[in-house]
C-alpha cells in the first residue's frame, strides 16, 4: 500500500510504538523509517535512531560494498566483536581522549578520578593546582596501569576500571 505525502504524519502516529524499537528509549521525535533501497516503510522509530541506521547502511553500502542480505550478520558480528574481552591495552589515541574528556570534567570529579588509581599518593594529587596538572598526572597514572597491569590481573582492572572511562 502506497502512503502519500500528506498521509505520513497520521500513519505515523497511528503506528508509533511508546518505546524505540531499536534503543529501547521513549520516542522524543518520531519519524516513519523507511528502507532506502527498496523505499519500503520499516516501521517508526526515533529520530536519533533512524539517523544511526542511515549512517550504518551508508557506510555499509558505498565503502563497504556490503549486499543487502549480510548486513544483518554483520551487525550481529558487530554486537559480538563489541563483547569481547578486554585486550588490556591503551591506544594512543585512546589515552588522548580519556585525557580530553577528563579535561573537560569539574574539579571535583578530576580529583575523584585521580584518587581512584590505588597506587598515587594522596600528595601527588594536592600538588596539582590546575587542570593542566591534573591532566598531566591522569595521563601518568594511565599509562603506569596501563603499563603494569596483565590481563590476568583481573581484581585489579576491576577495581580501577572506573578510573579509566
Amino acid at each position: 500500500m502506497y502512503i502519500s505525502a500528506n498521509k505520513v504524519k497520521e500513519f505515523r502516529e497511528l503506528n508509533k510504538p511508546n518505546d524505540c524499537p531499536i534503543l529501547w528509549t521513549k520516542i522524543k521525535n518520531p519519524v516513519l523509517d523507511h528502507d532506502h533501497q527498496t523505499g519500503e516503510v520499516r516501521g517508526v522509530i526515533d529520530n536519533n535512531a533512524n539517523n544511526l541506521i542511515g549512517v550504518i547502511e551508508n557506510k555499509f553500502f558505498s565503502y563497504c560494498a556490503g549486499n543487502k542480505a549480510d548486513l544483518p550478520d554483520v551487525l550481529r558480528r558487530v554486537a559480538d566483536y563489541l563483547d569481547r574481552p578486554r585486550t588490556g591495552y591503551l591506544h594512543p589515541v585512546g589515552l588522548n581522549q580519556l585525557v580530553s574528556r577528563f579535561k573537560r570534567k569539574h574539579k571535583e570529579e578530576q580529583l575523584l578520578m585521580l584518587s581512584q588509581f590505588t597506587f598515587v599518593e594522596e600528595n601527588e594529587i594536592k600538588a596539582c593546582i590546575n587542570t593542566k596538572h591534573r591532566a598531566k598526572l591522569y595521563r601518568t597514572l594511565l599509562k603506569t596501569f596501563y603499563e603494569t597491569k596483565t590481563t590476568k590481573d583481573s581484581e585489579r582492572v576491576e577495581r580501577s576500571k572506573n578510573s579509566v572511562q
